[in-house]
């Protein structure tokens, strides 16, 4: 099982502190990070930290260490992932347009209860 050493899991937590957009997290308790996971990964603030800009800098951090890409090699097949599909208009208008809500039936047969009348 992979665990990550303290000497990355230190740089992990500078990169979380650099990235915080908030002054003041209850959540994380103005760290950047909530915890550590049981392979020795941080678990970053999802309230106070920059997401995109965190794993931007995690993804050049893990360049630079060839020790780290064969655990980290998914960060970078992601992006080659991605495609870029057409959408008809008609389709995309479609896609707009509100779902009609499903309410309760106005009509109940039976007579009507008021106030505290029992039910028999």
């Amino acid at each position: 099982m992979f665990t990550l050493e303290e000497k990355h899991l230190d740089e992990a937590k500078k990169i979380a502190v650099n990235n915080r957009k908030k002054k003041r997290c209850d959540d994380c308790y103005d760290r950047g990070w909530i915890g550590v996971s049981e392979q020795n990964l941080l678990v970053l603030c999802t309230r106070c930290v920059d997401m995109d800009k965190a794993m931007d800098e995690w993804k050049e951090y893990v360049t630079q260490h060839e020790d780290l890409k064969e655990h980290f090699s998914e960060l970078f097949e992601e992006t080659a992932a991605v495609e870029d599909t057409e959408v008809h208009p008609t389709q995309q208008l479609h896609d707009h347009k509100k779902a009609h809500p499903v309410g309760k039936t106005a009509y109940v047969p039976g007579p009507k209860r008021t106030g505290r009348a029992k039910k028999i």
